[in-house]
């Protein structure tokens, strides 16, 4: 008859139990934690909402045209992210990555409570207002990232500091929706612009 080895079933047992926490840590790192992009070396925050995995902070990518910082400021805009109109924007994020529809908006919207709860809770999660080394003179009182302001088609640019909006893949010929944030409010409200505006990008990871 074959004789059991007790200590040889609990070595098995021990490392598959150590396999299972790896594996199980494994997956809990790729919900959140950081997104180098090969492009330009750029570190990206992400988290997972629900059941999607957003970057928490704007979009940096320099493109050869359509992107820039706000009110062209070099200090600013390399805390906060790019402003993209819409053509550059939708093309902009890193591979494995993409800019978010409508659908996924709304999925996010619902995850954070409704549109009444949904844009401050969404701050909540952001890189830059979680960071009290990242605020500025220019940037005060509960300062965040969505909160970067809107260059319009004229090439003016206002709002920081008190509003600004990210972009949505969705879009007809001429317009394309936004996702619009305002300092102290809780609401994440929908909006369309002009394509040649300015807003900013927070990628979403494809599947």
């Amino acid at each position: 008859m074959k004789t059991i080895n007790p200590s040889g079933r609990l070595s098995v047992m021990f490392i598959m139990f150590s396999l299972f926490f790896i594996l199980s840590g494994i997956l809990q790192a790729q919900d959140k934690g950081t997104y180098i992009d090969k492009r330009d070396n750029h570190a990206y925050k992400f988290e997972k909402i629900g059941k999607q995995v957003w970057m928490t902070q704007n979009l940096a990518f320099a493109t050869p045209a359509g992107s820039g910082y706000y009110n062209n400021n070099d200090t600013i805009g390399k805390k906060i992210g790019r402003l993209y109109d819409w053509n550059t924007a939708s093309k902009a994020c890193p591979k494995g990555w993409h800019m978010p529809s409508d659908v996924e908006w709304t999925s996010l919207i619902k995850e954070l409570g409704g549109e009444d709860a949904a844009g401050g809770k969404f701050q909540e999660f952001d890189t830059i207002a979680k960071d009290p080394t990242a605020k500025k003179p220019e940037l005060t009182g509960g300062f965040s990232s969505l909160l970067g302001g809107v260059r319009h088609g004229d090439n003016t640019f206002t709002g920081i500091s008190f509003w600004g909006g990210l972009w949505s893949s969705t879009a007809t010929a001429e317009e394309a929706s936004n996702y619009l944030f305002v300092k102290n409010g809780k609401t994440l409200g929908k909006s369309t612009a002009t394509k040649n505006t300015g807003y900013y990008v927070r990628c979403i990871r494809s599947k």
